[in-house]
C-alpha cells in the first residue's frame, strides 16, 4: 500500500492510513469452539431441520408357535378317551369275560405300558423333525433274543440293548447329517440294518454263552403303567420350555438340510434318537423281564395287528396313529403334553371294543376283516388333526412398529419459505436459490 502524506489535498477517502474504518464486523460464530459470540450457545449445524434421533435395536428372534390350540385339542381328546373307556365298560362282559377287576386288567395295563413307550419314543423322533422308522421295531430285540438282551442278569441285557440303540442312533445321525439322506429314508435304512443284524446278535449270544433265566420282580402292572405315563407327561412338559423348543427347531434344520449343522444340534439329534430307541426297547424288555421269558408275555391282541414276536412292523401303524392323534406336528413344530397318553388309551380302548363286535350269522368275522380299514381311517383322522393344529398354532404375523422414523425416508423440502439453510441435508432446498 502507498503511503499518502497528511498535508496533501486529495480526497479524504484516499487517506487509508490515517482514517481507518473502525466499523465492527458482524458477529459470526467462532469456528474454533463452536460457540455463538452473542448467545454463547453451541451452534446447531442442522439448522434446516431438527435432527432425527435414530434408535437401533437387535433383530427379534423368530416367533414361536402358539400352544393354546394344542391344549384345546387335548381337552377334546380327554372327552373322547372317556367315551371310549365308557364303551369298554359297557362291553366288559364280551371283552374281559365278566366284570373288570385288577386281576383281569393287569395284562391290559402291561399292553398299555408297551404301547405308550413305543408311541412316546416314536413321537420324540417326529418332534425332532427326523422320524425314525426303526423305533417301533426295537421291542423285537428282547422278544426274539431274550438270552442276550435279558439273560441271567437283566441289567447286563439292558446294557446290550443300550449298545444296540446307540449303534442305530449313530447310523441314523450319520446318514441324515453327514450324507444328507432324508430322515424317513435314513429311518428305513436303520430298520433294515436292525433286521439284518439278528443273525449277528444270535452268534454273539452263542459266543458269550448267554442263557435265559433272569427275571425282575414285577412291582405291579398298574404302577409300571403309571411310571410310563409320568415319563411321557414329563417329556411333554419339558418340550414347552422355550429354550428346548428353539433347539428342536434347529435340530430339524440340521436334519433336513435347511439349517446349520452346529455341534449342539447334532448331539441333540443323536441323543434324542438314542432316547427314543431306548424307550421302544423297554417296551419289549419290561414284559419279558417281568414274565421270565417271551412265552410268559400275554399281550392283548389288537387283531389283526397282534403284539407278539414279530410286532415290529405291526406296531408302526399304531404308534403313528397315536402320535398324530396326540397332536404332534409332522413338521416338528410342536408336541403334546398329555396327548400321547390320551391318544394311546383311546385307540387301545377303541380296538378292544372293535375286536369284541360280532357280525351277523352269515359273516361272524365281518368286523375283524375290516380292522385294516379302521386303522386307515384313524390314520387319516390323525393326519387331519395334526395338519389342523399346525395351521392354527402358527405364530401371528409380525405387526409393523409404530415408530417408523428410522426406516422412512425424509421427503424433499420444496417449501421456499422454509428458513432452513440446507446444510448437511441434501434433501432441503437452499433459500438463496428458491426463487430461481
Amino acid at each position: 500500500m502507498t503511503y499518502v502524506p497528511s498535508d496533501r489535498d486529495d480526497d479524504i477517502i484516499l487517506d487509508q492510513t490515517q482514517r481507518l474504518d473502525t466499523t465492527p464486523a458482524p458477529a459470526f460464530p467462532a469456528v474454533g469452539n463452536g460457540v455463538d459470540a452473542q448467545s454463547a450457545q453451541p451452534v446447531d449445524p442442522f439448522a434446516g431441520r431438527p435432527a432425527v434421533t435414530v434408535g437401533y435395536a437387535e433383530a427379534p428372534s423368530a416367533p414361536r408357535d402358539r400352544t393354546v390350540f394344542q391344549f384345546v385339542w387335548e381337552a377334546i381328546l380327554l372327552l373322547l378317551t372317556l367315551n371310549a373307556l365308557f364303551l369298554v365298560y359297557q362291553r366288559q362282559d364280551e371283552i374281559f369275560g365278566g366284570d373288570a377287576t385288577m386281576d383281569t386288567l393287569g395284562t391290559h395295563f402291561a399292553t398299555l405300558t408297551s404301547l405308550l413307550l413305543v408311541a412316546t419314543g416314536f413321537g420324540l423322533t417326529l418332534r425332532l423333525g427326523a422320524v425314525n422308522l426303526a423305533v417301533p421295531a426295537m421291542p423285537m430285540l428282547a422278544l426274539m433274543l431274550p438270552s442276550l438282551f435279558i439273560g441271567e442278569n437283566p441289567l447286563v441285557g439292558l446294557g446290550y440293548l443300550a449298545g444296540a440303540a446307540l449303534a442305530l442312533a449313530i447310523v441314523f445321525t450319520v446318514l441324515t447329517v453327514v450324507f444328507r439322506v432324508p430322515p424317513w429314508l435314513a429311518g428305513l435304512a436303520s430298520l433294515v440294518v436292525l433286521a439284518g443284524s439278528f443273525q449277528a446278535f444270535t452268534e454273539l449270544a452263542e459266543l458269550i454263552g448267554a442263557t435265559d433265566g433272569g427275571t425282575w420282580t414285577n412291582p405291579g402292572d398298574l404302577w409300571v403303567f403309571l411310571g410310563a405315563v409320568a415319563l411321557a407327561v414329563a417329556g411333554g412338559l419339558l418340550g414347552l420350555v422355550p429354550a428346548v423348543r428353539d433347539r428342536f427347531s434347529k435340530v430339524k434344520g440340521a436334519a433336513d438340510g435347511t439349517g446349520d449343522r452346529d455341534a449342539a444340534s447334532v448331539f441333540m439329534l443323536l441323543g434324542g434318537n438314542l432316547l427314543a430307541l431306548l424307550l421302544a426297547a423297554l417296551a419289549g424288555f419290561l414284559p419279558v423281564a417281568f414274565a421270565g421269558g417271551p412265552e410268559g408275555v400275554q399281550w392283548t391282541a389288537t387283531s389283526p395287528f397282534t403284539l407278539g414276536m414279530l410286532s415290529g412292523l405291526d406296531l408302526t401303524p399304531f404308534a403313528l396313529i397315536a402320535v398324530l392323534l396326540a397332536g404332534t406336528s409332522p413338521w416338528g413344530r410342536r408336541g403334546p403334553v398329555f396327548g400321547t397318553v390320551l391318544a394311546t388309551i383311546a385307540v387301545w380302548a377303541l380296538l378292544l371294543v372293535w375286536s369284541s363286535l360280532t357280525g351277523p350269522a352269515s359273516d361272524p368275522e365281518l368286523f375283524q376283516s375290516w380292522t385294516g380299514a379302521l386303522y386307515a381311517g384313524l390314520l387319516l383322522l390323525g393326519l387331519f388333526v395334526a395338519f389342523g393344529l399346525d395351521r392354527l398354532g402358527r405364530p401371528k404375523e409380525p405387526t409393523p412398529d409404530d415408530d417408523t422414523a428410522a426406516t422412512t425416508e425424509l421427503p424433499a423440502n420444496t417449501d421456499p419459505t422454509d428458513p432452513g439453510t440446507g446444510l448437511f441435508d441434501p434433501s432441503l432446498q437452499d433459500p438463496a436459490t428458491a426463487d430461481r
